[in-house]
This record gives C-alpha cells, sequence and structure tokens, in this order.
C-alpha cells in the first residue's frame, strides 16, 4: 500500500529542526527522491499488463477468465514475497538488495516482450510480484535510517506518493507507446476509437524493462544504506538524522534472527490490520487490474479513452496519501496512538464504501470514473494509518512488520480480479453485485479497524532504547 509515518514517530516526539543544525549537507533528500523514483518505476511495471490486457488476451488467444487469473498472478507472489524480502532489507539494508530487486523485477517486465504462450506471462508476472515485493518494506527502512524523527511522515508520504505518480502514468503512457507503435508518425492522424494492433504490447514492456535496469544503476551507484557511509555526509546532517539515538537500536541485524512471527500471529490487532489491508486491496486492485474491462463492457469505453479514465482513481490517490499523512498525525496528537491510525482507518473504509455503492448509479464512463477515483481517493487516505501502524509496532523488525501486513493485504488483490470476474460477464446487474459485495467487506473492515492499537509494540522495547 502506500505510505505513512516511521516507527517512534510518536507525536509526543520531537526532534531539533533542520535550521538548529547550520551548514548541514541534504543528501537525505537525494535518498527519498532516489526511493520515490523506484516507486514511480514499482507501479509502472505493475499495471501496464492490465492495460494492455484486451491486447495480450488476442495475441495470446486466451480466455477472459484466464486473463483475470493472469492478473491476479503478480499479487500472489508478491504478497508471499513481503515478509521475506522485508527481513533480507532488515539484515542487508537497501543499496544492493533493493538494487537486485528492480533488476530483476525490470527483467521479468521486459522478458513479457518475448512471450509467446499464457505459461510464459505467467511465470514472468509471478516473478515481477515476487521481486517488487521487496520495494515498499525497504522504503520504510530507508526513511527510518535517513529521515529526522519530525520529517518521516512528509518522506513516507512523498515516496508513496511516487508509486501513485508511475500508477497514474502507466495506462496512459502505455496505451500512448502501443499507438504510437502501431501508426508511427500518423500519431497525429488516428480517427477516433482506433486501436492499437494486438502485439503493440510487446516493444512497451521491452521499454519498461530497459528504463528499469537503467534505474536500478542509479539507485546503486548514489545509494547508501547510512549516513556516514555516504562520502557527501557531513557530522552536522549525520546529527541531525540521528541526535539522540542509541545506534544499536536501528542497525540491522547481522544474525540469523528470523522476523518475529510468532508475536505477530498472536497480535490480534496485527490481524486487524491484515484484514483492513485485505479489504483495501481487493477494492483497489479492481482499478489497476479489471476497470478496463468494466469501463469497455459497460460503456463500451474505446481505447484511446481509456489510459486516462484509468488513471483518473489512481492520481486522486496523490491527493488521498497526501491528506491522509496530515489527518492521521493530527488524529494521533489529538486522541494518541490507538485512535489515530484507528478512526483514520475506519472513517477510510466507510468512504470507500460510500464509492462504489455510488458506481452502479453512474450514466457515463466519465462519472464512474470520477466515482472510482473516490475509491482511489479514499484508500490511499487511509493508507497512512496503515504502514504508520506498522512502523509504530514494529520495533527494529519495521520492514518485516511492513511486509507482513502487506502480504495479507495483497492476498485481497490477487483475489480481485478473479472476485469482480465472479460476478461480472458484462451484463451490468453483474457488476452491480459486484460492486456491493466489495462495499460490504469494507463495511466489515471499519469495524475491524477500531480493533487496532498502535500503542502496542510487537516486541517488548528494551529499556533506554527509544
Amino acid at each position: 500500500m502506500g505510505s505513512g509515518r516511521n516507527l517512534g514517530a510518536s507525536p509526543d516526539e520531537s526532534s531539533s529542526p533542520s535550521h538548529a543544525f547550520t551548514g548541514a549537507t541534504r543528501m537525505r533528500h537525494l535518498m527519498i527522491l532516489l526511493a520515490t523514483l523506484v516507486a514511480v518505476l514499482l507501479y509502472l511495471d505493475r499495471i501496464c499488463i492490465s492495460t494492455a490486457g484486451a491486447s495480450v488476451a488476442k495475441d495470446l488467444g486466451i480466455t477472459r477468465d484466464q486473463l483475470n487469473h493472469l492478473l491476479g498472478a503478480f499479487f500472489w507472489s508478491y504478497a508471499l514475497g513481503q515478509l521475506p524480502a522485508g527481513w533480507l532489507g532488515d539484515r542487508y539494508g537497501a543499496r544492493w538488495m533493493l538494487g537486485l530487486f528492480i533488476v530483476l523485477w525490470s527483467l521479468s517486465t521486459g522478458l513479457l516482450g518475448f512471450a509467446t504462450t499464457l505459461a510464459g506471462v505467467w511465470w514472468l508476472r509471478l516473478s515481477c510480484g515476487l521481486f517488487e515485493a521487496g520495494a515498499y518494506p525497504l522504503a520504510a527502512g530507508i526513511v527510518r535510517r535517513w529521515v529526522p524523527l519530525h520529517s518521516r511522515g512528509l518522506a513516507s508520504s512523498v515516496i508513496a506518493v511516487g508509486g501513485r505518480l508511475g500508477g497514474a502514468l502507466a495506462p496512459i503512457a502505455t496505451i500512448q507507446l502501443m499507438l504510437w507503435w502501431t501508426y508511427g508518425e500518423q500519431l497525429g492522424e488516428i480517427p477516433k476509437g482506433a486501436e492499437a494492433a494486438v502485439d503493440s504490447w510487446r516493444p512497451v514492456m521491452m521499454i519498461y524493462g530497459g528504463a528499469g535496469v537503467l534505474i536500478a544503476a542509479v539507485f546503486v551507484i548514489f545509494f547508501r544504506d547510512w549516513p556516514e557511509q555516504h562520502p557527501l555526509v557531513n557530522e552536522a546532517e549525520r546529527r541531525l538524522i540521528e541526535p539522540d539515538r542509541t545506534v544499536a537500536a536501528i542497525r540491522p541485524c547481522r544474525s540469523l534472527e528470523l522476523p518475529p512471527v510468532g508475536a505477530m500471529i498472536r497480535s490480534l490487532p496485527m490481524w486487524m490490520n491484515c484484514f483492513v489491508q485485505f479489504a483495501a486491496n481487493l477494492g483497489w486492485a479492481f482499478l489497476v487490474t479489471s476497470l478496463p474491462l468494466f469501463l469497455k463492457d459497460r460503456f463500451g469505453t474505446d481505447q484511446q479513452n481509456l489510459g486516462w479514465l484509468q488513471s483518473l482513481p489512481l492520481a486522486a490517490g496523490i491527493v488521498g496519501l497526501f491528506v491522509g499523512g496530515v489527518f492521521t498525525d493530527r488524529l494521533t496528537r489529538a486522541f494518541g496512538l490507538r485512535w489515530g491510525r484507528s478512526v483514520a482507518l475506519a472513517s477510510s473504509r466507510l468512504l470507500v464504501v460510500a464509492a462504489f455503492l455510488s458506481v452502479p448509479f453512474a450514466g457515463t464512463d466519465v462519472q464512474a470514473a470520477l466515482c472510482l477515483a473516490i475509491v482511489g481517493l479514499a484508500t490511499d487516505l487511509g493508507t497512512p494509518a496503515c504502514w504508520a501502524f506498522g512502523q509504530d509496532v514494529g520495533g527494529r523488525f519495521v520492514a518485516s512488520a511492513v511486509g507482513w501486513a502487506n502480504m495479507w493485504g495483497n492476498f485481497g488483490a490477487a483475489l480481485s480480479p478473479v472476485f469482480f470476474g465472479m460476478f461480472a460477464s458484462g451484463d451490468r446487474t453483474d457488476w452491480n453485485m459486484a460492486f456491493y459485495a466489495c462495499a460490504a467487506v469494507n463495511a466489515v473492515a471499519a469495524v475491524a479497524a477500531m480493533g487496532m492499537n498502535a500503542a502496542k509494540p510487537l516486541l517488548p522495547v528494551p529499556a533506554g532504547i527509544s
């Protein structure tokens, strides 16, 4: 999901503002920029296949049900890879692990251009999901290690916005590149309703894969795991980032110590968080998988407009992330961690319920996209609180805690295309039933959110460590 404040960013705590450290370098901003660039690529590679789904189905000769399962394949491996990838990030740091992950998921995307069978595309999407699994858990660690306590909420939101920006750009860029490949210099003369060639998705996947390898190289060259490892970070910036904290408390474990899976299994608040993320992703994944099919079925939307309409809900999520970060932080300052997280999440789920219930009444594809834009905005309104919960309770296992909840959340995303596909066969009533069912799941999630307690850490905090 999106982003939030990092571990230990309690509203009662404070740290010295930047102006108190005269002459401090600003390499921490570059580190967050690099993480944001990775997030843009992450969602570009994640969403592009759904936008090109109709062409992929025609090119490979697969059925609609097969396409639905294919679109969900990414999220199964993405979910299962969360905890192992988070543990690797906790243990080895982000520079080489995330750099490796970027290369591998980019190769998985690029090789789609050469796949000729459903099985080939299936395995490449599974591998893409597996290698993307480490991105957000490791991003949580980057914010923890590079950003002062008082700025982590904003930094986490910026990274999450990068993901949503990539998601909003993916449908537009994918359709336009497919049309460019099909019509070349005649792009400006394409008549309304023109369709790209069925194999035009292949070179687009190759372009995205090549771009990812370049971004991986940039990341490894300029990123460092810790401020003291970067030659351009001065002492003032190091003291700004870690003024009073015990260094041993935030360094990754180099032993074979495993994530606290037992503690997470025994934690009812953690299970409540997992279900909230499951419900959120069940609905949100519709926006990045089945939305193009819905628009074609219900309104006959042409390919040229499809990319723009699919990008609208994802762009709305950017607004939700910024507002959601402020929302949960203000609630936390007013009511404490316990209610600052749970109320923010419960209210966002209720807004999602209202938005899904409104979609069946939309009379045009634009109206439907606007209703679903509220789903995107409301989902990301709760994303900062979701991430903040894992960061609040995770201790030195921040990436593992975030990865655990993300794993269960992405089981919802994996089921989403099949869930909506069970109801929707192109008939108006079937799609409506899918929206009603998803609204019901999110209503239950609103109740579950009230059972979350971010003030109770998973593991006891040793004396003297914040």
